[in-house]
């Protein structure tokens, strides 16, 4: 038999279903495995950004965010005193460390503290107490709020946003949070 025998002559075309089909269809599944694997890579980085850093604190979401803000045996009982807020700032990827956050107006009653935002409801202006020490007034719009921060006048849609506070080892701590300004609902934001 000669060495041909059993092979298409010279010149005919392959049949239909002939290896080329094979390696096709094994292209095919490569590059849908090279896409699957590079959308993975795409994927995983992005739901991370948009989770956020495991264990941030601060962020929206009702994570404590516990600061020091000063020492109890500082603040004059009944009297408001404005404290800074000072702590780690972070963003999606770095961390800022002991960056002015803002500042909270805190009242001592006795041993225990309450605390108030000292950023305007209204269009986050700075919150000041009056001179009588006896409420606390926003300079911009004339918002006016009663030393538990009730809204009094002006056009304030909500009242002073609390904040939690404790004594810790005569230090007070403020679980700090900030929220968004000019609605009536107490809508926190990361931060």
């Amino acid at each position: 038999m000669p060495a041909s025998a059993g092979a298409p002559p010279l010149g005919t075309p392959p049949a239909p279903g002939a290896p080329a089909e094979e390696r096709r269809g094994a292209l095919k599944a490569l590059v849908a495995i090279g896409g699957l694997a590079y959308a993975g890579a795409l994927a995983v980085p992005a739901a991370t950004f948009l989770a956020g850093p495991a264990g941030a604190a601060g962020s929206a979401g009702g994570r404590e965010r516990w600061v020091r803000v000063g020492r109890l045996a500082d603040i004059p009982p009944g009297e408001p005193r404005r404290l800074q807020v000072i702590g780690d700032e972070r963003d999606a990827f770095t961390v800022a460390k002991q960056q002015l956050l803002g500042s909270v107006w805190v009242l001592r009653e006795g041993e225990k503290v309450r605390a108030l935002s000292a950023t305007c409801p209204h269009l986050g202006c700075a919150i000041d107490v009056n001179e009588d020490k006896k409420s606390f007034n926003c300079p911009c719009h004339a918002s006016r709020f009663s030393l538990t921060g009730v809204a009094e006048t002006g056009p304030s849609p909500r009242p002073m946003d609390p904040l939690a506070a404790r004594v810790v080892d005569g230090w007070v701590e403020i679980d700090f949070r900030r929220y968004r300004e000019g609605t009536a609902a107490l809508e926190e934001i990361s931060g």
